[in-house]
């Protein structure tokens, strides 16, 4: 009844050709002049006879086969000439090219499935996309994982792009605010996706019910939000590009976070620079279109919106408040007393329970995924390749010390071997006794593989508790503060003129 609801739609509405609705519904062309023209009494349909096809009892087999294989990786799946082999097993009786021709139309349908017709939406200036993306990066001796909140512009093809500790909800607006101010507007519609942070209930259709801290965000700066349908994130395909583009361009190889802040300074730098470029279609530089965006921008509010969100905690008996899977110490307050936690992007105030009295304030901590360094590993690659060491991404991060024991080497020779030397104590001891070691090392002029080794080893022995400090443990005091008496020899020179 649909199909042929669609045929009568497609003939008397849309005014299609017999072979066009033959095409569409996928049908034979005098099924399409039948049903389209011809004059139906559904209610004297008749069954067709059909007769048995050598696969029938054998497609169940088949299709499973073909869709278990999707899981697998390319290489791995099954041919049709294995498919046939299988399916004989079991009693087939047909030919090999039945079994081809019948993989290649489930093969066929299956992509069909997969893909979706793509409409060309309309990009208005003043419209722009929101997306987080994930990646990762040097933060001390281990990488950890930062996120990126790109602000992209459909119209002009450029983008603005903040890093963040965490893609909670109070990073997401904080950062969403600082582009505002960045760009010195508010896009009049953002699409975004169905994020946790904005999105608190998906209900049917285009409806949505936001988290009250958005929806207060969204009143104070006027603009309209648009969602995406659930699972349908290529309904903002170019802020998902950009993202992409942001991270190949700007986040490879590995960057070193040491100061967030002055990072975001130098990104937002290189992404206003990315603006001095064509358009990919439009044949006009990106920064010239920019300014239609720039134009079309919502003004600024006076003031920027406080946003944090209000919880209770109760001191446990370390008096210690735990937020994110991190505790915090509160000092001067009793074990067991309730406190309100004003919870801002960076920073926690701590106030009693009334919400009067700020009792503390403390530096917010992100619990970041880390991943140690396995510097050992590192260092192994550059053995026999000594030259490329000076442009390795972890080197960069690789403590003064070790590095500059590494690359001062005079010649690549004495490279290879120290970082030989470097990658040993690194197996044996942890990084902290591999750049003492290195540091005396480079201090004493003593950089072989053995010195570094003994250097290391009576660092590792110095981390134990010892009576007093010991300046240099490997030379007995009265040896090392000896000096010579020269007079001895002035005596010997005046006795050998005498005779």
């Amino acid at each position: 009844m649909t199909q042929i609801d669609y045929i009568k739609h497609l003939r008397d509405i849309e005014g299609a050709s017999i072979s066009e609705i033959a095409a569409r519904v996928k049908c034979d062309w005098k099924t399409a002049k039948k049903y389209a023209d011809g004059s139906i009494d559904l209610r004297r349909r008749g069954r067709c006879s059909r007769k048995k096809t050598v696969m029938e009892g054998f497609e169940e087999y088949l299709e499973a086969w073909l869709h278990e294989d999707q899981r697998m990786p390319k290489k791995q799946r099954r041919t049709a000439k294995r498919i046939f082999e299988e399916l004989q097993k079991l009693g087939y009786q047909g030919s090999d090219r039945t079994v081809r021709e019948y993989v290649r139309k489930i093969k066929q349908e299956m992509r069909s499935s997969a893909q979706e017709q793509a409409i060309r939406l309309e990009q208005i200036p003043g419209e722009a996309q929101v997306d987080f993306g994930a990646f990762k990066a040097i933060s001390g001796n281990e990488l950890k994982t930062y996120y990126e909140l790109v602000l992209s512009f459909p119209h002009s093809n450029a983008q603005v792009c903040l890093v963040l500790p965490s893609e909670n909800g109070v990073c997401f607006l904080h950062g969403l605010q600082e582009l505002f101010y960045l760009i010195g507007g508010v896009p009049r519609v953002i699409r975004f996706d169905n994020l946790s942070p904005v999105v608190a209930k998906i209900l049917s259709g285009e409806e949505r019910t936001l988290t009250e801290m958005f929806k207060t965000f969204q009143w104070h700066y006027r603009f309209q939000a648009e969602f995406c349908n659930p699972g349908k994130g290529q309904e903002k395909g170019h802020v998902e590009n950009k993202v992409g583009y942001i991270r190949r361009n700007n986040f490879s190889p590995l960057p070193i976070i040491e100061d967030l802040d002055e990072f975001n300074r130098n990104l937002n730098r290189a992404m206003i620079a990315d603006r001095e470029r064509e358009h990919y279609a439009k044949g006009a530089l990106i920064s010239e279109l920019w300014e239609d965006d720039l134009k079309n921008l919502l003004p600024l509010p006076e003031m920027p919106m406080d946003i944090f969100q209000l919880f209770t905690r109760t001191v446990n008996k370390y008096g210690e408040v735990r937020v994110d899977d991190q505790l915090y110490r509160v000092p001067n307050v009793a074990p067991g007393c309730r406190v309100l936690i004003k919870a801002c992007w960076d920073q926690l105030e701590i106030l009693d329970e009334h919400g009067e009295t700020v009792l503390h304030t403390v530096k917010r901590v992100y619990f970041q995924k880390a991943e140690s360094i396995d510097w050992a590993a590192e260092l192994e690659i550059f053995i026999n390749r000594p030259r490329a060491a000076e442009r390795a991404v972890y080197l960069r991060a690789l403590p003064d010390a070790l590095k500059t024991y590494i690359l001062s080497a005079p010649d690549l020779k004495e490279r290879r071997q120290r970082i030989i030397a470097a990658v040993t104590v690194l197996r044996q001891y942890p990084l902290a006794v591999a750049v003492k070691a290195a540091k005396q090392a480079l201090d004493y002029g003593r950089t072989d593989i053995n010195s570094l080794r003994m250097f290391a080893a009576l660092q590792a022995g110095a981390s134990t508790p010892t009576p007093g400090p010991i300046e240099e443990p490997w030379t007995p005091s009265e040896v090392a503060q000896w000096q010579p008496d020269l007079s001895i020899y002035d005596l010997l020179g005046v006795t050998g003129h005498a005779k």
